[in-house]
């Protein structure tokens, strides 16, 4: 990856450089012609024009080549790109995948479109797609693209975001969400920052107390240490940029709040905090190689999957893409699934369903004829009858 990076650089610099020499090249044919079409009203010589043709044909020339190399340069880069990711998809491929899934994946493609802000996209698809757009559904959508572009906006406009945030406080805390807080406090770093110190002081009266005073209610979480941080402030306020609060004043701030904004409003819609359209191609993206890998593994020893709809391995993703836990079991090193859910034994041991019905049938040494089995884990004795189901 890195030597993709490096030659990405260098043919980068080599375009530019290809495009100043290029330009320099045309504006010298373009003050030749202008020499020559100045001389037309006057006595004109033929050794002019003859200039002029001659810088024109040099510079047509030059701008040729330089898109030769630059072409030719580019297509070696195009190789290097499909060597280091050498993937054969079709291992993966699977045409019938989404078959009996269209109507779900129109549906997400739709909602993405939405929480995009890109309505004229989504209306398009809705008709070519044949879905209905619900107007509400636009119009929520709409207000709240309108909201985070404020907020991303040059002037960082958070009135309409603050507005909502107090319209909807006692949903927001029932999810136990402080958006609220975040955005008070966004607005006041602001005020700080645009050297209104009185102003930001007054704001952080007027509205800090109700999330760390003894007015604040049970529902909200206590944000007294943070805001007794955010005091401190002021007495860096000529000199944010080498205080120890630097760091909140970064460009990201905004990105930030307009995030947890998109994603409170998502929630009380009922709806992911992120586009499930993204995270599925994120988490595909990520899995891509590996499985890739696998399948040519499995291929060229003409070994099959355990399971169908099922990875054969594990792929390491982050945090914001699980959502749930995930348990294999120890036995039969198969995930769960609700046909095959995981169960505990008395001895607190858990496997799958399917590996304790083996168990129960005495496949495994150790199991008698009474329907006892021992644990492959530990001495303790269970039974079909003893185990529980366990859910994660």
């Amino acid at each position: 990856m890195d030597s993709l990076i490096r030659d990405c650089n260098k043919l980068a610099k080599h375009q530019s450089a290809s495009t100043q020499k290029a330009l320099a090249s045309i504006d010298a044919a373009i003050m030749q012609l202008e020499t020559a079409r100045a001389g037309l009203s006057g006595n004109t010589r033929t050794d002019d024009i003859s200039r002029a043709k001659a810088q024109v044909e040099r510079a047509q020339s030059l701008v040729s080549e330089q898109k030769k190399e630059l072409y030719t340069n580019v297509a070696k880069y195009g190789k290097h790109v499909e060597k280091v990711f050498k993937l054969d998809l079709g291992v993966v491929a699977e045409s019938q995948a989404f078959e009996d899934k269209r109507s779900v994946l129109a549906q997400a493609i739709l909602l993405h479109f939405l929480r995009e802000g890109d309505f004229e996209a989504a209306a398009s698809f809705a008709r070519e797609a044949q879905l209905e757009l619900p107007h509400e559904t636009q119009v929520q959508f709409e207000e709240m693209y309108r909201t985070v572009s404020a907020v991303r906006g040059a002037m960082h406009d958070l009135t309409a975001a603050l507005e909502w945030a107090v319209e909807h406080r006692e949903a927001l805390e029932a999810h136990g969400i402080l958006l609220e807080f975040s955005l008070h406090r966004l607005r006041f770093l602001q005020l700080v920052e645009q050297g209104s110190a009185s102003k930001a002081l007054a704001y952080a009266r007027e509205w800090f107390p109700r999330f760390g005073g003894a007015s604040r209610p049970e529902a909200v979480p206590s944000q007294l240490d943070e805001i007794e941080h955010l005091m401190g402030i002021f007495i860096y306020a000529r000199r944010l940029n080498e205080s120890p609060y630097a760091m909140l004043f970064t460009e990201r701030r905004w990105e930030d709040g307009a995030h947890a904004f998109a994603s409170a409003f998502c929630t009380l819609l009922g709806l992911s905090s992120a586009s499930p359209l993204s995270v599925t191609i994120g988490a595909g993206a990520r899995a891509l190689p590996i499985v890739c890998k696998v399948s040519g593994l499995l291929r060229d020893k003409k070994v099959e999957w355990s399971q169908q709809n099922e990875l054969a391995v594990e792929v390491p993703l982050p945090d914001d893409m699980r959502f749930h836990s995930v348990f294999a079991c120890p036995v039969s090193k198969e995930q769960a699934t609700a046909e095959n859910p995981p169960m505990m034994m008395p001895c607190g041991h858990v496997v799958c369903k399917a590996s304790l019905d083996k168990l129960a049938r005495g496949v495994r040494p150790g199991a008698v004829a009474s329907g006892r089995f021992k644990c492959p884990y530990c001495p303790g004795m269970s039974s079909l009858t003893d185990a529980k189901r366990v859910y994660f």
